[in-house]
């Protein structure tokens, strides 16, 4: 059974020192996908529990930052809308996990 997908934003994950990527980012009940806008063999999904903290930085930046068990992910939300949107949800899927930060 597929899952409805609650919300999807456009971010740039940093892939690498100089390598920055676009996604879709798509938030469902369960998890984080993220589908890669140039190369769809780079898309994965970041199940939520496997989620140790997921930092939202509302500054000039727009980051978002996804610790997991098994790595760190690093990106940055497109538009200011997208990172309020994303906080809210996030926040009411993982409670306590999600922490916004406003520098």
């Amino acid at each position: 059974m597929t899952q409805r997908t609650l919300a999807s934003f456009s971010v740039i994950l940093r892939k690498g020192f100089f390598k920055n990527e676009p996604f879709k980012m798509s938030i469902l009940q369960d998890r984080i996908d993220f589908r890669c806008v140039e190369d769809k063999s780079h898309s994965f999904s970041v199940p939520f529990k496997t989620v140790n903290h997921i930092s939202i930085y509302k500054t000039s930046n727009r980051e978002i930052e996804i610790d997991t068990i098994e790595e760190v992910i690093f990106g940055n939300f497109k538009s200011n809308k997208s990172v309020h949107r994303a906080f809210r949800l996030l926040e009411s899927l993982l409670k306590e996990r999600v922490s916004c930060i406003e520098v």
